[in-house]
């Protein structure tokens, strides 16, 4: 049964959006109520599993690794144990069955090639023969805007504000603190306080340090945008001749598409990724043909993917889990 929001849920939502860790008194500002009927409203949208979860992304040196996979011969049990397997995984950091060609695609956490090579191995060694067919594509850099088909509004794409490394410079306090962020990213520096015998200010100091160092990437607000009537699809684009001009071009396209959540550089089996949430069959092809108008000299060929339920969110590399 599809959620129906209305006008003041959709403005929260897109407060939320804007700002995953905005207090709830500025939030109530920004949709003209007050600050209780907003954490009503917020708590009603957990409950009802609108609002998924609240999590912080981090980057600590990790690479990104997507892997598409086709099954072969694989029972609705098989695919559990599949699901089950890569779930509890320690670098499997986002599973989703999907349908189209594809059954299954996940993301790994690596070091860098060679360290990716030994998980997948590893990971082939125990799944490998339920496997048809896999394509792997190492991410390069992405934009993530967020859940603004809600109300359509203009997005602020939230990446990295400088291209430099990030300072890795982590000790035991920055580990508690990250553990309870990465969970929830709208735990108060309070209850962080409290949670790891921390002093609020110096929490505080810390999480300022982490957003400056780029080791906090962004907070990402969660939906289940099936409850709200929408499916999420992804699409994978080979081009041709992609240069920098042609992929701001496209960056900018996709900033201005309201149904656009994610677009992803890749180097491998794609080059170029988008999440989009569309009502139907109908919507995906009308936004494929508009994809062909604007862009179809530059893309050799492309494939999409329905995507189902994501059975984990996990931001957060190994050693700090």
């Amino acid at each position: 049964m599809t959620f129906k929001l209305d006008l003041l849920d959709k403005k929260i939502l897109n407060a939320l959006n804007e700002n995953v860790r905005e207090p709830y008194s500025r939030i109530a500002k920004k949709v003209r109520s007050s600050k209780e009927v907003v954490n009503y409203r917020i708590k009603r949208l957990m409950d009802e599993g609108i609002i998924k979860e609240m999590v912080t992304t981090f980057s600590l040196g990790y690479s990104a690794f997507k892997i598409l996979i086709q099954f072969q011969k694989v029972s609705s049990s098989g695919e559990k144990e599949i699901l089950d397997y890569l779930k509890n995984h320690p670098y499997a950091n986002w599973v989703t069955p999907c349908s189209g060609n594809w059954d299954l695609v996940f993301s790994v956490m690596a070091k860098n090639p060679k360290h990716f090579d030994k998980i997948f191995r590893e990971i082939i060694g125990e799944i490998g023969d339920k496997i048809n067919d896999y394509k792997i594509a190492i991410s390069t850099g992405s934009l993530t805007f967020g859940h603004t088909y809600i109300l359509g509004s203009v997005k602020e794409a939230k990446k990295k504000k400088r291209d430099t490394k990030p300072e890795i410079n982590f000790d035991e306090k920055d580990k508690k603190i990250a553990k309870i962020l990465h969970k929830n990213c709208r735990e108060s520096l309070t209850s962080i306080a409290q949670k790891t015998k921390i002093p609020v200010d110096t929490v505080k100091y810390r999480i300022k340090k982490m957003v400056e160092n780029q080791i906090i990437r962004r907070y990402r607000l969660i939906l289940d945008t099936s409850k709200l009537g929408y499916n999420r699809y992804e699409i994978f684009i080979r081009g041709i001749n992609l240069t920098d001009k042609v992929i701001m071009r496209f960056s900018e396209w996709a900033k201005q598409n309201k149904h656009v959540e994610y677009m992803g550089r890749y180097i491998g089996a794609w080059d170029l990724e988008l999440t989009v949430n569309l009502k139907s069959n109908t919507d995906l092809r009308k936004f494929v043909l508009e994809i062909k108008q604007e862009f179809g000299d530059q893309i050799k060929s492309f494939e999409s993917i329905a995507l189902f339920e994501t059975l984990n969110f996990i931001y957060l590399p190994l050693e700090l889990q």
